[in-house]
């Protein structure tokens, strides 16, 4: 059982920003890098094999976050804040297994590809994603653990480190003639182990000798982990299923292109996650606490941010013109017109969930959430089998349709949540209903 945050103290949420989108920024340029070098310098059929690859890499580091990490951060909110830093001694202990464990994900991609990937191609990316797999949802959650405890510009000095050393094994590896499929995803794993060095040598300062207040279990993390577990794989086994769909029914030229657009569309998903980073305590605290006014204007804040961040960004890089300067470094996002745009449109859509999610997570409504995605999958599947007809299109086309009804569902949720509505009278309906419990 969360206890009830004590109220926060000190700034308030917008001079957490900064923070938050310099620890995304980093984070998510390290992952752009090691990407740019798999885009740029692997060929259209090796690329879509890559992209085949990466969401797996996403999908395997699903199983320890979902199930042991993300439980443990909302026991950490809910602690003193003095006191939040501990749940690290409990939360690395027990989420070792489930990381290995979600890092054999990475073999079903070596499956799916066999038929269609060199060994030469196969085995450096199965070697390399399945150990980057395995450190990447440790990495992540030291970082939000972090900003859990009001740290935020130490997560984001890890994220530097990341950013640092992914792009000097880049430099190292292509120096010493490496091959280039062993390079996107040893780079990370090099990086993230350094980073989680750093990032322990932080918390472990930071903490200051202080005691948790009390241990937590497996069973006790995992009996709320295991819906957040299956509301999170199920959307990541819809995209591993898409991008599979479409590198058989369209091509994987048709995958490597939709991966070079999706990664030139990144910036997008770089500010969802640095505004969820730094909200994301603020939000998880008003929802325990049943707070619409802060709630409220927090979503409101983060939406129109990301709105804003998507108008602006689109002008600078959706078109095939001369002022485009992502134009010369990813010129295979632009080989098929308005697709990179299609990417920016699809990642706004999938972007607005994430502080809502994070909302809904704290107050315990991962049934839910896990309800919401079985129901809005089928549609995301039936989407990305027009890849027969719209190639490459089928991939972002396929994440609004599932985003749309995704949102429409979290809305409902959110008005369930804080007793918006006909039931509203100043407070929190007393009878929510049995699906959002």
């Amino acid at each position: 059982m969360v206890e009830a945050p004590e109220k926060p103290r000190g700034a308030g949420v917008r001079s957490k920003l900064p923070a938050g989108i310099v620890d995304a920024g980093f984070a998510s340029l390290a992952t752009f890098v090691a990407g740019l070098i798999a885009v740029t310098l692997l060929n259209d059929v090796d690329r879509g094999i890559y992209a085949v690859f990466f969401v797996a890499f996403n999908l395997g580091a699903i199983l320890a976050y979902q199930l042991v990490y993300v439980p443990a951060e909302i026991v950490a909110v809910g602690r003193p804040e003095k006191q939040r830093l501990t749940i690290i001694d409990d939360s690395l202990r027990i989420g070792r297994l489930p990381a290995l464990g979600g890092s054999m994900v990475i073999l079903a991609a070596t499956a799916s590809t066999s038929p269609i990937a060199e060994v030469g191609l196969a085995i450096p990316l199965t070697v390399s994603a399945l150990i980057a797999t395995y450190l990447s949802p440790t990495q992540d959650h030291l970082r939000r653990t972090l900003h859990i405890a009001n740290r935020p510009w130490h997560a984001a000095y890890m994220s530097i480190v990341q950013f640092v050393v992914t792009t000097a094994a880049i430099g190292l590896m292509w120096v010493f003639d490496v091959p280039v499929a062993w390079i996107p995803f040893g780079s990370l794993a090099i990086a993230n182990t350094l980073s989680m060095a750093f990032g322990r040598y932080l918390i472990y300062r930071d903490r200051h000798g202080a005691e948790a207040p009390s241990s937590v279990t497996f069973r006790e993390l995992s009996l709320q982990g295991r819906w957040l577990l299956f509301q999170a794989i199920i959307p990541a086994l819809a995209a591993f299923a898409t991008a599979n769909i479409i590198t058989y029914l369209a091509s994987p030229e048709a995958m490597g292109y939709a991966e070079a657009a999706r990664i030139v569309a990144q910036p997008i998903m770089v500010a969802a996650s640095g505004l969820t980073s730094a909200l994301r305590p603020r939000v998880m605290e008003a929802a325990i606490l049943r707070d619409f006014p802060i709630s409220k204007r927090v979503q409101k804040l983060y939406l129109g941010l990301i709105v804003a961040a998507a108008a602006v960004y689109i002008p600078i890089v959706g078109f095939n013109v001369s002022w485009n300067p992502i134009l010369r470094i990813v010129p295979a996002a632009y080989e098929v017109e308005y697709l990179v745009i299609a990417a920016v449109a699809s990642n706004v859509v999938m972007g607005s969930q994430f502080l809502v999610v994070n909302e809904m997570m704290a107050a315990h409504r991962a049934r839910a959430l896990t309800i919401v995605e079985a129901l809005a999958t089928p549609l995301r599947l039936l989407a990305a089998v027009s890849a027969v007809a719209i190639g490459a299109f089928a991939l972002p086309f396929s994440q609004i349709v599932n985003g749309f009804n995704v949102l429409v569902f979290l809305l409902y949720m959110y008005r369930d949540l804080y007793g918006l509505g006909k039931e509203r009278s100043g407070a929190v309906a007393k009878e929510p209903s049995r699906l959002l419990r």
